[in-house]
């Protein structure tokens, strides 16, 4: 890649980033906020990492934070079929704190977001878990210490991975889950802490402009340092009888001013909605509205000359000079959300860096159609960038508040 090409490192980051496009994962006193700094790193391929430390002593890991998984589970060793991803794994033989959960546990008998059962010949609980990538995370259900804070710890059950099949190796430990299940990171937390407020917000960076910079995540009481937060309510099938996922309710996107209606509401997986995953790259829409915003958003850019890049999922793309220093001008796209949330996206949201060639940088749009059994829309971490994003459990709604991230509380 040229030395001198402005934009060399959004195009590393796009280009790496399409490896994983298709890939989901699915105290009486008020304690202060829990504040977690993250980062995106361009040669992990489209999520958003947080460091933290587990066991005793503390053994520093970087887990993918990831609002459609609920079991948060780390590589561990020694291993069986070991990760070939270069991160932090966690050795469970050093931690004195470290205890496997046995089979008599009810845990091993319960139904959960992932799939768990008895190992007979260890008498340890197992969990395994496969994305649609065709990776594949197996091993143990455990409890240790996750250290949160200066002066907080926590005992969590997670997933202590021995085999790990990875399609595309990245250098992280494992998935932080943040899902509403009972053994997301986030369910566990406050359950452990009952005057701990049931919130979580966090601020990506954009690609673009920040990449590689610091983030900020917050965890119970906290402020978030911007201006009014607008909400939008969590809808079924979320709840407690409901799906583990954070569903909401599209309402429309804008294309300018050009109004494209949004699905009708339904309240079933088969049947669509939308949800909210930190833990997806780009925004996935069912077939029928992403032809509807891509032709849209053909009609207003022909002065841009788009083409599609054959035999890829990358329908609407366009060239830039190789020495080109900023995006080309891109009408904004706008998603509108029930209740007046909105989630207004500029070039750096809509636009990835696809590859490059002598002469010319491509980019391409950052979306794509649903292609899983799942006819869902997911709204990816790409249009959550320079968003503070809530996920207020107590009041049942997502909150978005435009932002220039990276921010500070």
């Amino acid at each position: 890649m040229p030395e001198n090409m402005p934009m060399k490192d959004f195009v590393a980051t796009g280009r790496a980033m399409q490896k994983r496009m298709k890939r989901h994962r699915r105290a009486v006193d008020k304690p202060g906020p829990l504040v977690g700094s993250f980062t995106y790193l361009k040669e992990n391929v489209g999520d958003f990492y947080l460091t933290i430390s587990v066991g005793s002593p503390p053994q520093h890991l970087i887990f993918t934070l990831d609002t459609g998984s609920e079991l948060t589970w780390t590589q561990c060793k020694p291993c069986k079929v070991c990760g070939a991803s270069g991160g932090p794994v966690f050795s469970f033989n050093k931690s004195s704190s470290y205890v496997p959960v046995p089979c008599k546990s009810p845990i091993c008998s319960q139904s959960l977001g992932f799939s768990g059962g008895c190992g007979n010949s260890t008498g340890k609980c197992i969990f395994q878990l496969q994305y649609g990538d065709g990776s594949v995370d197996a091993g143990y259900l455990s409890v240790d210490t996750f250290h949160l804070s200066r002066n907080m710890s926590e005992s969590f059950v997670f997933g202590c991975a021995v085999i790990t099949i990875e399609t595309v190796p990245i250098p992280i430990s494992g998935i932080m889950g943040l899902n509403a299940g009972p053994y997301s990171f986030t369910s566990q937390l406050f359950s452990r802490n009952a005057n701990l407020p049931r919130r979580f917000a966090y601020c990506l960076p954009d690609r673009f402009l920040n990449l590689n910079a610091e983030g900020t995540m917050l965890f119970g009481e906290y402020k978030i340092p911007t201006r009014m937060t607008q909400y939008t309510p969590l809808v079924p099938p979320y709840g407690p009888l409901g799906d583990l996922y954070y569903f909401v309710d599209l309402e429309g996107i804008s294309v300018g001013k050009k109004f494209i209606k949004g699905p009708v509401m339904n309240t079933g997986l088969e049947l669509g909605g939308t949800i909210f995953d930190s833990g997806t790259a780009v925004t996935h829409l069912m077939r029928p509205l992403y032809l509807q915003l891509l032709a849209e958003v053909r009609r207003q850019t022909t002065h841009l000359h788009p083409f599609a890049v054959n035999g890829t999922a990358s329908d609407l793309c366009y060239t830039v000079p190789l020495q080109a220093s900023q995006l080309p001008k891109m009408p904004v796209v706008t998603m509108h959300f029930r209740g007046g949330a909105e989630l207004e996206l500029g070039a750096e949201s809509l636009l990835y860096a696809y590859g490059y060639d002598n002469n010319s940088i491509v980019l391409c749009l950052a979306f794509l159609s649903t292609q899983t059994s799942l006819s869902i829309n997911i709204i990816g971490n790409y249009q959550q960038q320079n968003y503070w994003v809530e996920y207020d459990l107590e009041s049942s709604s997502i909150g978005l508040s435009k932002a220039k991230c990276p921010v500070r509380s």
